[in-house]
């Protein structure tokens, strides 16, 4: 009797647990998101292969530069240098524009879609998913530039928290293995960076499409404090997509790298003093490859990845205030984003209570 009480209560458990995970859109999978917003990675792919186009005809014209610089100079090492600094600080440049000004709104499009996937499981019918997106951009933020501005400062914060959280963690490095420790979770938290402050935009997001009445950047700062309380789940999500960031990074540098210095070193058997400029140009070039397919491919799928977890993680929970007191101790960009809340709280505030003028 005892034993088939026991029973059926596990099975009433294991279907609480299934009715939950299915609640909404969780019950879709990293891999069922990515191929449920392909559009976003097709336009990815398209914007960033447009940059490697560019970047290639780029390099090119130093390599043409760099001919004529021999020729003119000789074996000088100074004009290689400029040429070099050159080559790459244009494109890195170029690559730093392309993100803010053109990429920016794909992204937190994007981010809108896997949000109202990861709520109702699907998305309105009769609109495509890019269009879907820059209108909600628009109806939760007014514009990129706003959603950049406050991610930016999401992005701050987090970045003092993740090394206040280091330096507690180093006052125990006196226990054997511990600094090893500390290194793996430094590593894990400056690359999950640049996707945690993603995960809070996905916050302020669903917290506008609940429609809450309160402000973005008052959401932001709730929306730290909710990833400080569910680091946990969070940071195991993190770690396994470190781990095949590096490994693609590393995989996918070496095979563009290799042919390319094979071809410079070909190129310049018969020129000396060309050899370590053409090597240059080549590490140049798979590092631009490297970058583009990753940003285009991988940076996606792993924003997917945290912004489901994080959701998952903080469904239920509200903002913990002693844990937010803590914060706003240890962190002065932390400090800045809850003012900043506080400060459009008033102004939203005043502009309600202002008696309306009627004219006579």
């Amino acid at each position: 009797m005892q034993k088939n009480i026991q029973l059926r209560n596990n099975e009433e458990y294991r279907i609480i647990v299934e009715l939950k995970s299915n609640e909404g859109g969780f019950g879709l999978s990293v891999m069922k998101l990515v191929n449920r917003t392909l559009p976003f990675l097709f336009a990815r792919v398209a914007i960033y292969g447009l940059f490697v186009i560019a970047a290639l005809i780029f390099l090119a014209i130093m390599i043409g530069i760099g001919f004529l610089l021999l020729k003119i100079f000789g074996e000088s090492s100074a004009a290689f240098l400029i040429v070099m600094l050159l080559a790459f600080s244009v494109i890195y440049g170029g690559l730093r524009f392309l993100e803010r000004y053109v990429l920016y709104m794909v992204k937190v499009a994007h981010i809108s879609v896997v949000v109202e996937l990861l709520k109702t499981g699907t998305i309105p019918e009769g609109k495509g998913q890019i269009a879907y997106g820059k209108e909600q951009v628009k109806q939760n933020f007014g514009s990129a530039n706003v959603a950049f501005v406050v991610d930016k400062a999401i992005h701050g914060a987090v970045k003092q928290i993740q090394r206040w959280t280091l330096c507690v963690g180093e006052a125990f490095s006196f226990v054997p293995g511990a600094k090893n420790i500390i290194g793996i979770l430094n590593a894990i938290m400056s690359v999950s960076l640049n996707y945690i402050d993603e995960a809070v935009v996905s916050y302020i997001i669903l917290r506008k499409n609940e429609k809450r009445e309160e402000t973005v950047w008052k959401s932001a700062s709730d929306g730290v404090v909710l990833y400080a309380q569910s680091w946990k789940g969070i940071l195991k999500t993190a770690t396994g997509a470190v781990a095949g960031i590096y490994a693609f990074s590393i995989i996918t540098f070496l095979v563009f790298a290799l042919p390319f210095m094979g071809i410079s070193k070909l190129i310049s058997a018969n020129t000396p003093g060309l050899g370590t400029f053409l090597g240059f140009i080549a590490l140049v070039g798979a590092y631009v490859f490297t970058v583009a397919i990753k940003r285009a491919l991988v940076d996606p799928i792993v924003t997917i990845a945290m912004v489901r977890s994080y959701q998952m993680s903080i469904t239920g929970l509200e903002p913990a205030m002693d844990l937010q007191q803590k914060l706003l101790g240890v962190s002065s960009r932390f400090r800045k984003l809850f003012e900043k809340g506080k400060e459009a709280e008033a102004g939203a505030a005043l502009v309600e209570t202002k008696p309306v003028e009627v004219p006579t």
